[in-house]
Parts: structure tokens; sequence; C-alpha cells
């Protein structure tokens, strides 16, 4: 037997050996499909790098048509290709990231495709060495993915530099790295002086969020004969099966990924094949650099893999395209129109390149790209770009026009219901007026969902959507965002819809049982219970009967399980910055009784783990 064939199947062999070692299932790797024919219409968009609001501008434009205006998936039986490189240099690739496991639910149920395939800074950050190259990771992106535990006690060190009156600001409210450039700076002096927990934290909060996600995915794929990969493949890769590059990137990553998350696992050196290859197809620039390819080596490379064309991202400065209002075909189209290169550095913070799409439709290549001047020309407005903060979500409450009032969803609290509009952001809002305050036997008040409000924010736990005091047509009250696109716990519960994610929505729905012990709200009232379509969180709403001065917990709501978090927000409870904060709006026997549960609440959690045990109680 030659040796080449020798080395052949100790390369298989090999594989199949960290396969085990690394998926639950020998066989999982292989079966994810990377081929695909007699597609309609393929969306390829290349490297974002953390730019959400041009990403939505793409994929929202009427040429792209892959999402409406409420980011939800329009594009049919489409598939849409993500080239690699959401994350790094720009400050929203969490965003990205939960958008794209949106739309990939979304297009699946519409008989459409999202393929969001591996870029080399998916590699950097799953493995971890992105953290040692300046600017890749920015302060925003790094607190996105940083666990909570982390992220405060770092805030911590912060908070204690501030003078008195901003440092209990900042306590009860938390600081915001995206709007304070004070907290920005001092994230970045974070990362400049490598602290070991804080990377090593950032690495498995990556991870865990999105990275065993991205894992999963391939690296390249072929739809309707066209290649479509991150950097691009070599005529040495070229004669590689397209399962085999697939299935070692992923069992590559696997393996570093298992030695990040646990160091002691295995003490042999591993030399990857794939992994950090500069002729690797995540890392590849010959295709795109001048002189490095010739036609003929090209169609070798194409043969070789059995295709028409290549379309690949990671290459922006080959050709400088952000030197025209629009995308021009001589600018991405090589070859032949053989090679498309559609890194036209979209993200407006790195490279200050213009946005474009490659739409394959009807066995043809369309090009588009056009800044947002060039549209908004054509009468075309991108949607809303991105979530608001909580604190800009708040004044934008406090100081949007009000250009729409109507009817509100009824009952006693009888609320309007406004719209509101500031530079061209529309969002819908509900108004309540409503002050019957205790002692009145019907108590309902609008002060009781912003006691609310400040508890969900004193706690961090993030249930109660944002909610401000404001004046409307001469009528005081408080001014709280409509949650769109949602269901009921009670309609969920009657038509057993799954949740999203199951054991997500068990920890959020127990901590908010804390939560509504606390507030003393009725926890049997699953109508005022809202789960995202979206995303599957859980908000609560209509607090107006809340806060009963009852120093006893609400009767048959009994607490099981708390977060580690919340659990740990509740030993450290201040009874004076408590009511300092929440009882603004509550009087003396609400804040005193508000306190005394808080106390029920710890006693009954620590009489829990003594029965069932920490591990079956706290998560």
């Amino acid at each position: 037997m030659s040796s080449r064939k020798k080395g052949l199947r100790l390369t298989g062999f090999l594989l199949q050996l960290l396969l085990c070692l690394f998926f639950p299932s020998p066989s999982r790797a292989d079966e994810i499909p990377y081929v695909w024919t007699d597609v309609e219409r393929v969306v390829a968009v290349a490297d974002v790098h953390g730019d959400y609001e041009r990403f939505i501008y793409i994929l929202a434009h009427p040429q792209v048509a892959i999402i409406d205006n409420d980011l939800h998936w329009i594009g049919g039986k489409a598939h849409f290709v993500q080239l690699g490189d959401v994350i790094d240099r720009g400050p929203y690739a969490r965003r990205i990231y939960e958008m794209m496991m949106r739309l990939e639910r979304e297009a699946e149920a519409a008989g459409g495709k999202v393929h969001m395939l591996l870029g080399n800074h998916e590699e950097m950050n799953i493995t971890g060495i992105a953290l040692d190259y300046p600017n890749y990771v920015g302060p925003e992106q790094f607190v996105s993915f940083l666990p909570d535990d982390i992220r405060k006690a770092r805030e911590a060190e912060y908070i204690k530099t501030l003078p008195p009156e901003r440092r209990k600001s900042a306590e009860i409210e938390g600081l915001d790295v995206e709007t304070d450039q004070a907290v920005a700076d001092f994230w970045r002096e974070v990362l400049r002086r490598k602290d070991p927990e804080a990377r090593r934290a950032y690495v498995l909060g990556f991870n865990s969020a999105v990275g065993d996600w991205l894992i999963k995915k391939n690296t390249v794929i072929k739809i309707n004969g066209v290649i479509y990969v991150h950097g691009g493949i070599s005529e040495a890769l070229s004669k590689w099966p397209l399962r085999e590059i697939n299935t070692v990137m992923r069992t590559e990553l696997a393996y570093f990924q298992g030695v990040m998350r646990d160091p002691q696992r295995t003490a042999r050196p591993f030399k990857p094949k794939l992994v950090y290859d500069p002729e690797g197809p995540l890392w590849f620039r010959g295709l795109a650099e001048s002189g490095k390819a010739a036609q003929a080596e090209v169609d070798r490379i194409l043969a070789n893999l059995e295709a028409k064309a290549m379309v690949i991202g990671h290459n922006f400065f080959s050709y400088g395209g952000g030197r025209s209002p629009t995308i021009l075909k001589e600018f991405v189209a090589r070859f032949q129109d053989k090679v498309w290169i559609m890194d036209t550095g979209i993200a407006t913070g790195s490279y200050g390149g213009l946005p474009s799409a490659l739409i394959y439709e009807n066995g043809d290549f369309r090009l588009w790209g056009e800044s947002e001047e060039v549209a908004k020309k054509s009468g075309i407005h991108p949607p809303p770009l991105k979530p608001m903060t909580h604190r800009e979500m708040e004044t934008f409450l406090r100081t949007a026009s009000i250009t729409g009032r109507g009817p509100g969803p009824g009952g006693r609290t009888d609320a309007w219901r406004l719209t509101l509009e500031s530079e061209e952001v529309v969002i819908p809002a509900l108004f309540k007026y409503v002050d019957r305050r205790r002692p009145d036997p019907l108590a309902d008040s609008f002060r009781y969902e912003l006691a609310a409000y400040a508890l969900n924010k004193y706690l961090d736990v993030d249930f109660v959507p944002p909610i401000v005091e404001r004046t409307v047509e001469g009528t005081p009250g408080a001014v709280q965002v409509f949650v769109p696109n949602v269901i009921s716990e009670t309609e969920r519960k009657e038509k057993e819809i799954a949740p999203l994610d199951a054991d997500a929505f068990e920890k959020a729905m127990a901590d908010l049982l804390v939560f509504q012990n606390l507030a003393y709200d009725d926890c049997h009232n699953d109508r005022d219970t809202l789960i995202s379509r979206d995303d599957g969180r859980v908000y609560r709403v209509d607090f107006s009967e809340a806060f009963v001065p009852d120093k006893r917990l609400p009767d048959r709501c009994p607490i099981l399980r708390c977060s580690r978090l919340l659990y740990k927000k509740l030993l450290g409870w201040d009874d004076k910055t408590a009511t300092e904060y929440i009882g603004r709006f509550l009087d003396p026997a609400e804040t005193a009784a508000l306190n005394a549960r808080r106390n029920e609440i710890v006693r009954a959690i620590k009489l829990q783990i003594k029965m069932a045990g920490e591990q079956n109680v706290l998560f």
C-alpha cells in the first residue's frame, strides 16, 4: 500500500476519533447538508463586522428583500448566505448572530434557508485568539458576551472611582457601555491590560452564546453549482471533497473549543490541517490579490469542485470598493465573472465601504450595492436600525412626538395606545393615567407600574418593558413601550405551543415568579406574561394593582428555583437604597412590605436549598 493511501487512512481514523471525542453523535457532523440544487433565488452578503445597522439596511432593501421593516423573513423559498466575519471591529455582532438564529427558524418555516458560514473571525473568537489582536474585540462586543458575574465584578471596580452622587445612580441603574464613553474607556483598559479572568470569561461566554451554534455550521457550500466560502478555495484544497473540508474544520474547531473549556482535557499536541492555515478556506486570498492566480488555475479549481463560479468575502483591500456611491461589477467580479469578491467594506466604522449583496436568480448573477444616501433619493428608507438600550428607550418615551392616539387594550386601567415618532423612528406605546392609590379599595395606579420597572432595574432582571413618567394632553401618567410580536402565556398554554428554548424559558419563568412574589403581583394571571415569538424572551406587564402592603408572600406562588445572579442580588439587597429608588412610587407601608417580602423570599430560597440541594434550586 502506498504511503499516501496510508496517510489518508490515518487521517480518516484521526478525524473519526476526534468526532467521537467532541460530538455527542459521531455522525452528526457528516449529516449536515452542504449542497443544494434547484434553488430559485440565492442572496449572499459578506463581512459585516458587527455593523447591525448596515446589515438590516441590506436585508430590508427592496432589491434584496430578505426581511421586512419589522425584521422578519419575507424571502420565501430563497436561500440567504452570510459569508462569515459577522464579528470583530464593530460593536453589535451578538445582535446580528441572534437575528440570524431567528431568521434561520423563520426561513425554514417558509421553505427557505439561512446559511451562516464560518469566517476567520468566527474561528478566532471560538478559539480565543481574537483578543490578542488590537482593535478586533471592542468594548461593546466584549461586554455583550461577558457573563454577568464577571461583568458586574469589573463594573464594581469602576463604580468605586465615581463621585458619590454618580456612584449611587450607577449602583442602581447600572452602566451602559454603548452610550457612556467613560464606561467604554474603562472596558478598553480592561482589554488593554489583558485581564486573564475576564478574557477567559469572554471566550467561554462567546462559545456558550453562539460558538456552539457556529461550530455546527458549514465552511463551504454549493448552491446551484456555485461555491460560497469566506476566503476562497486554493487549487490544492479544491481536490478535497466539500464534505471533508466541512468535517475537518468543524472537528478541529471543536477540539480547540474543548481544550479551551477544559485545559486539562488533553495534553497531546495537535497540529490542525485547516484552522489558522493561511491557505485554508477561511484565510486564503489567492483569488483576490492581483497576480496570485490566473484564469487557467481558476478554471481548474472550479472543475475540481464541479462548480461554475465561486463567491467569497474576506478581501476588501484588494480593490478599494469605497470610491463610488454604488458598487460596480468591475469592483467585485474577476476571472470572466467566475469569482465574485463580495467584501465591499460594509462596516462603516471599520472600512467605510458600501453595503452590498450578490443575488443569483434565474441562472444569472445580479449585483446590488448602494449607499443609504443613494437609496433615500429613490424614496427608500431603512427600517428602524437597532434595538435601543433601556436608557435610549426611556429618553425616546419621554421626548418623542405623539403622532397618533387610539384606544388601548381595554380593562380597568383604560390605557391609551400612542404612536411615538422621532428622527424617522416610529414606536407604539401605551399611556397609563389612572392613579387610584391605596387606601382606595380599588387601588389601580400607573405609579405601581413605575415601581415595578424601578424594581426590575434594581435587580437587573429585565422582565418589565421600559416605562417613564410623562404628561400627555395635560394628563399626568406613564408611557410604556408596546412589546410587539408576543404571545401571552395563557394563549401559549391553550395552543400547546412549545417554547423556542425550553430550558431558558423554564429558568426565566422561575426568576419571574421570584419577581412576582417580591412585587406582590398576581402570579396566577398568565395573560400579562408575554413571550416573544422572535427570541422567546419573557416579559411581564400590568403591575397597576401590585405592591400590596402585605409583608407575607402571596398565596399559592411557591418559589422552587432561582438563578444564582438574582439570588445574589437579593442577598445584597439594601433596604435604604431600595427605598430611595423604588420607594419614590410607593407609600411607606408599601415600601416596608416590599423590604419584608425580600427577607421572606431569601428565607424561602434558603429553606428550599436545604431540602432539595443547592444544585436543584440555583441555576
